[in-house]
């Protein structure tokens, strides 16, 4: 039975792009509890945002430097962005609006403040809050639009995220033995698909390669480390690095995630001056990637050590030296025999997994199914996740 066609869509920690994802959704028996949908990823695309744009979004995520003008005029900006978007990228693939069940759209995280979260000791009522009018992306499309996913998970005790590792099971489960999918954005976070469904955020993915990598390369077209060129240059500092891997983040058990609020700039010079030595541009660059290598090896060794595949989505996997890194930490972790590669090496475009995750979300938001994972966020019980705003 056809369940209807979605688009999911998203904008990443790494605020490089907005993902789009076309999927199909259908199920022998009908919409149901278990996560035994087939889900076919029928068209994706990733656009760059606005530079003004961009810029303004990152400053929103900088705790420093937000404000409520700022979080209000990138609200509107970013759904009229996403909206207008849809339309084109739709218009291009000859599908008509009125075909597209409905949108699942994750927005921009500019705060992540969960319950129980090392960074969220400070304050008494924990809270997330990702922006992008669907109201906007509802009028400027004709498509209902399920938006703010997270905060209902919340609400029942929970982190609110990760919320892709459902999706993951739907998409990779059937397809690979033993596998614990990585997604690589700003923040990593991964999925062992071993029957336990679980799943938690295990550090900063690009976020501290991209902000080291900016501030040193203003003039760079990019503004990031293309391959992981910079970092291959350089020469890992490994008291730098077992000392950011002291971070009690690290240390602390799942449910656990996170987010620009806690790994930034701010971190990242503190662990450099905490260090009281000189250390050279890029073997800082050198001692990030080997951080968010490290803590992805150490994270997957100790839920699956018996892992056989490691699918990598997310901006991270075209980082050819962080790959590599990772790796080698797998393997000096005990997982010798694990085939690490981007999703593509198993026929899936990298780049939507998380965006076709959200489309998903909408799916099971339109049929009143349950769209968290207990095990991963550590709410009270299974909610139905996500408001609608129709067109």
């Amino acid at each position: 039975m056809r369940l209807g066609r979605f688009i999911g869509c998203m904008t990443g920690t790494s605020v490089d792009g907005l993902d789009l994802a076309l999927i199909d959704v259908t199920h022998p028996n009908g919409a149901d509890e278990a996560l035994d949908e087939n889900v076919t990823v029928v068209a994706a695309n990733t656009l760059p945002l606005p530079k003004t744009l961009r810029d303004a979004l990152l400053l929103c995520a900088q705790p420093d430097h937000s404000s409520v003008e700022l979080l209000g005029a990138c609200d509107a900006a970013l759904g009229e962005f996403i909206g207008i978007s849809i339309n084109h990228w739709l218009r291009s693939l000859g599908v008509k609006s009125s075909s597209i069940r409905a949108i699942g759209s994750h927005g921009q995280t500019v705060r992540h403040r969960p319950s129980g979260g090392i960074a969220s000791t400070e304050i008494d009522n924990p809270f997330t809050l990702q922006i992008g009018d669907p109201n906007q992306i509802a009028e400027l499309t004709g498509i209902d639009t399920v938006a703010d996913f997270r905060r209902r998970d919340m609400a029942a005790g929970g982190q609110g995220a990760p919320l892709a590792p459902a999706f993951h099971q739907v998409l990779f489960g059937d397809r690979l033995t033993r596998p614990c999918v990585v997604n690589i954005g700003g923040i990593s976070n991964i999925s062992p698909l071993d029957g336990s469904f679980s799943g938690f955020d295990s550090g900063p993915g690009n976020c501290l390669m991209d902000e080291w990598f900016s501030q040193h390369h203003q003039d760079s077209e990019v503004g990031f480390d293309l391959g992981g060129a910079w970092a291959a240059s350089g020469r890992l500092d490994k008291p730098l690095l077992e000392q950011m891997l002291g971070d009690p983040f690290f240390s602390a058990s799942a449910p656990k995630s996170t987010g620009r609020e806690y790994f930034n700039q701010a971190w990242l010079n503190a662990q450099i001056t905490s260090s009281q030595r000189q250390i050279a541009p890029q073997d800082v660059q050198a001692t990030l990637a080997a951080l968010t290598a490290l803590s992805i090896a150490q994270a997957i060794t100790a839920q699956m050590p018996d892992v056989q595949n490691v699918p990598v989505c997310g901006g991270g996997r075209r980082n050819e030296h962080l790959l590599g890194v990772l790796k080698e930490a797998l393997a000096r972790t005990g997982s010798l025999s694990s085939c690490v590669a981007a999703t593509e090496h198993w026929g899936i475009d990298g780049d939507s997994v998380e965006a076709a995750a959200f489309g998903w979300l909408a799916y099971r938001r339109v049929y009143a199914l349950s769209g968290n994972l207990v095990a991963v966020t550590g709410a009270m019980g299974s909610r139905v996740l996500g408001a609608i705003y129709p067109a």
